[in-house]
């Protein structure tokens, strides 16, 4: 598989957006009580620091349009299982997986990152534009503090932040693979604004820059603590 296809595969799952769409009940699923105590616990975080959402963001479970995702429409965190997802999703996980440096097969490697390590950057997006943040800051800044809160959140507790680095590395071995799509002498940032719906477009290239978000992110996760993030996000 090209690294241009994986990097489409990549990005598609990344997706999130205001469009609405049904919200199915699925009591009893194993990943909706997963991924509704994660966000109970994210909330319980919030109002501990002060910050009161204006709404609790539910789960759906489905493939399609995006593997994670958080939809303002419907207030909810959309994900998908593995044996739901495409195949060229599938030969993507598969991939990665070999890349990757967890050892985990690929059913693993999808649950690590795409139904654990990411919901809470989704969650991140739902602080940002549930409080109007997202819209008054560029998108670039939005990717990266949805990312320093996520890691922000992981490192709440003991053991999880002791395990960072290493989900981290697994997380970004794969992006950091992809070609640069930044000329030599550029910032990185300057010149995704300056060319963003040109790179949004190019798979290989937005994949590179997910992987820089995370990056950025990472490099600055020791600058703020959860409170001081969602708290600059809420205002």
């Amino acid at each position: 598989m090209s690294l241009r296809r994986i990097a489409l595969a990549f990005t598609a799952g990344l997706a999130f957006a205001a469009a609405s769409a049904p919200v199915a009940a699925q009591t009893g699923d194993p990943l909706v009580a997963q991924t509704e105590s994660m966000i109970g616990r994210f909330v319980g975080e919030l109002r501990a620091c002060g910050v009161e959402p204006r709404y609790v963001p539910g789960v759906v479970v489905d493939s399609e349009p995006s593997i994670v995702s958080f939809y303002e429409g419907d207030r909810a965190v959309h994900l998908s299982r593995w044996a739901d997802a495409p195949s060229f999703v599938r030969e993507l996980v598969t991939a990665w997986a070999s890349a990757g440096t967890l050892g985990l097969t690929p059913e693993q490697q999808f649950a690590e990152i795409f139904n654990s390590l990411l919901v809470p950057h989704e969650l991140g997006h739902f602080v940002e534009l549930s409080t109007g943040a997202y819209n008054q800051q560029d998108f670039w800044v939005g990717e990266v503090n949805a990312n320093r809160i996520a890691l922000a959140y992981w490192a709440l507790d003991p053991a999880e932040r002791a395990r960072l680095p290493e989900r981290i590395e697994n997380y970004n071995r794969f992006l950091a693979a992809l070609p640069n799509p930044v000329p030599e002498g550029e910032d990185p940032h300057a010149y995704f604004q300056a060319n963003y719906e040109r790179l949004s477009n190019d798979p290989a290239a937005y994949g590179w820059y997910q992987g820089a978000f995370m990056r950025a992110a990472w490099a600055q996760k020791d600058d703020a603590d959860f409170c001081t993030l969602v708290s600059a996000a809420a205002t």
